[in-house]
């Protein structure tokens, strides 16, 4: 895994996150979409470290993701619109990571990251939606799906982990059945095209070529999920494993991103 062998916070911004746009309005759908990821990077480190996890990637990868994640969203106090809850939500977020990956392990700390993980993503994904698009107006809606998959890549490594803990939340099961099966789903579309939707066929080889790494990936990848979401026991193996999957599908799509930018 590319976190033990370079600095975290190196790895985190050579999976695609740059640095905080100048003005608030400036913030694209990828943008946001960088914000989201970290949120649910965040949240499954600390999951892992709830679960006994003993490698210190996690905590780096905790404290790492934290800083990138404020830093990110410095717009948020430049915003008129950014409501205040918002900004609480981010600061008590964070400040639960940081206790976790400091080693406060209680329940309490971890409560709190799991009960902020979905609203503030949630917050996120409602501005991305109408954000602006850094590429050609025909490739929008396929860029825009590019960002719900690099954000779900991250969303279940997170939902893995919570069922290795008893603090899944009800319905967890079905609602991951869902989302393996809109993933799935959304990796054809993004190779053949879908006109009622407006995403056209992959656009270029390059393009076509890395969505066949991801599938191949997401053939493994999906088996575990399918598992944990039919309510098989997850092995923390699977979770490591996946751990690493999700981060390289995640390294997949960045380059897919950059491609359609520079189409």
């Amino acid at each position: 895994m590319k976190f033990l062998a370079i600095p975290l916070m190196a790895a985190i911004l050579a999976l695609g996150f740059g640095a905080p746009p100048a003005q608030a309005d400036r913030n694209t759908i990828r943008d946001l979409a960088d914000q989201a990821v970290l949120v649910h990077r965040i949240t499954k480190s600390a999951c892992m470290l709830f679960v006994g996890a003993e490698t210190p990637v996690h905590a780096q990868d905790v404290i790492a993701s934290s800083e990138m994640l404020t830093t990110l969203s410095v717009w948020l106090a430049m915003d008129p619109d950014a409501s205040e809850p918002m900004l609480t939500e981010l600061e008590t977020y964070t400040r639960s990571a940081r206790q976790i990956a400091a080693g406060d392990r209680h329940t309490v700390p971890v409560t709190l990251l799991l009960l902020g993980n979905p609203s503030l993503a949630a917050r996120y994904r409602e501005r991305w939606q109408s954000a602006p698009s850094d590429v050609e107006e025909r490739h929008r809606a396929s860029y825009a799906l590019v960002q719900e998959l690099r954000v779900a890549s991250q969303a279940f490594q997170r939902d893995l982990c919570l069922f290795l803990t008893n603090l899944t939340p009800e319905g967890a099961g079905a609602i991951l059945a869902t989302d393996i099966a809109e993933f799935s789903d959304a990796l054809v579309r993004l190779v053949e095209g879908d006109v009622e939707t407006g995403i056209v066929p992959a656009p270029n080889i390059h393009i076509k070529i890395t969505l066949g790494k991801v599938a191949s990936k997401w053939k493994t990848l999906e088996p575990i999920l399918s598992g944990a979401a039919s309510g098989a026991p997850v092995d923390s193996r699977n979770a490591q494993l996946a751990s690493v999957l999700g981060d390289s599908i995640l390294a997949n799509f960045d380059e897919i991103s950059d491609r359609f930018l520079n189409y």
